[in-house]
């Protein structure tokens, strides 16, 4: 909500959308009608005006009229103009909230993973007490000890490269909110478990039918029809009507009307090319409209296969692989207090254990994102 009102690009594409949408009717006004006045003396040596039918003011004025037809047809092409730039700035509305949602999503991943290894480091500190309180007794050897140094100071060094993450991916969506760079985000919500309700099918189903992208292909189609007819009606004539009044001061007055053709003598260099212009500019939007249709029911399959599959994965690591790792961490744990197992086999089961369980978290982040990129590609909401 804060980036539909704030975002920069949002209000850009906004305003060229409303610019466009001021056009239709400029295209389809007549042209401005011509006023002009002028003053006519019958002699070089003085003023004649009222003394000699040759002398008189003229007031005239003159409209161009275009051949009918061809103002409906460049309002037309103007209206499907107007209808491309809305879609734009819908297509643009929608990538920058699938930018934040994305931004966000990535935010509170990196911040659960700091959570995550600031939590483990408090439990393999209390390894490292044990290691050393065994190796002070006889029980344990120096090199437990320092197995369990060596592995705090690398959770210190992947706390230190998250938390620089997390300061970009803060610049990042504090950009996208159109706020300081540096302005505190506080804490995000944590990710929560959600499922793809909707299949493929009705998925690209509804891309095909919403997605700005479409919508604009389909605008272009049509403006090209409309501009094909409109280079086929240039082969007609515009007109010009006229009308002229003359004021001879004392002696009567004279008025005049008339209308004017624009004959398109050179149709052969212009009107053709005007009509071979336009085929093929209707072409090639024709072309792109299929273009768009395919590489969008593509990219629809490619970010529900990645939802997809990061959902399994979710449902993999949250019932079955966690839940597995932590009862051999908690065995090894025991089993270490009482001499069954080394320090080894404990580390191993401590590193396996939160290797897993930041899977699950960055699985959690691949599944926002797909769907947030979902929501742009589909042009609508996408439960998840």
């Amino acid at each position: 909500a804060y980036a539909r009102q704030h975002n920069p690009e949002i209000h850009a594409a906004a305003s060229r959308a409303g610019a466009a949408a001021a056009r239709p009717a400029q295209a389809g006004a007549l042209p401005d009608p011509m006023v002009d006045l002028a003053y006519h003396n019958e002699s070089l040596d003085r003023f004649t005006l009222g003394s000699t039918d040759f002398a008189w003011v003229r007031i005239g004025a003159s409209q161009e009229v275009p051949f009918p037809g061809k103002l409906g047809l460049k309002r037309d092409i103007a209206s499907t103009e107007a209808d491309q730039a809305r879609e734009a700035s819908r297509r643009t509305e929608l990538e920058v909230i699938s930018r934040v949602k994305m931004a966000y999503a990535e935010y509170a991943h990196l911040q659960k993973l700091l959570d995550l290894l600031q939590r483990n480091r408090d439990l393999l500190q209390k390894f490292a007490r044990t290691a050393e309180v065994k190796y002070s007794v006889g029980e344990g050897i120096q090199q437990d000890v320092l197995r369990a140094q060596v592995e705090l100071s690398l959770l210190v060094d992947r706390e230190t490269t998250l938390e620089q993450r997390r300061q970009s991916q803060t610049g990042e969506l504090n950009a996208l909110l159109n706020r300081p760079a540096s302005a505190p985000l506080g804490a995000a919500h944590h990710l929560e478990e959600k499922h793809l309700t909707r299949s493929l099918d009705e998925l690209t189903a509804e891309a095909l039918e919403h997605a700005p992208e479409v919508s604009a292909a389909k605008s272009r189609v049509s403006g090209g029809e409309s501009m094909v007819r409109l280079a086929h009606i240039e082969y007609l004539p515009d007109f010009v009507v006229r009308a002229d009044y003359m004021n001879k001061a004392s002696l009567l007055p004279e008025w005049e009307v008339g209308v004017g053709v624009k004959v398109p003598l050179y149709f052969a260099t212009k009107q053709r090319a005007g009509v071979e212009e336009a085929a093929a500019t209707l072409a090639e939007a024709r072309s792109a409209r299929q273009s768009v249709a395919v590489n969008l029911q593509a990219r629809v399959r490619d970010l529900y296969a990645r939802a997809q599959a990061a959902e399994r994965l979710i449902a993999l690591y949250h019932r079955t692989v966690i839940p597995q790792a932590q009862l051999a961490l908690e065995s090894a744990t025991t089993a270490y207090s009482v001499n069954k197992v080394d320090f080894l086999t404990l580390l191993n089961s401590f590193t396996v254990t939160l290797e897993y369980e930041m899977r699950y978290h960055e699985e959690l982040s691949d599944f926002q994102k797909a769907v947030a990129e979902l929501e742009a590609v589909v042009g609508e909401p996408v439960e998840g």
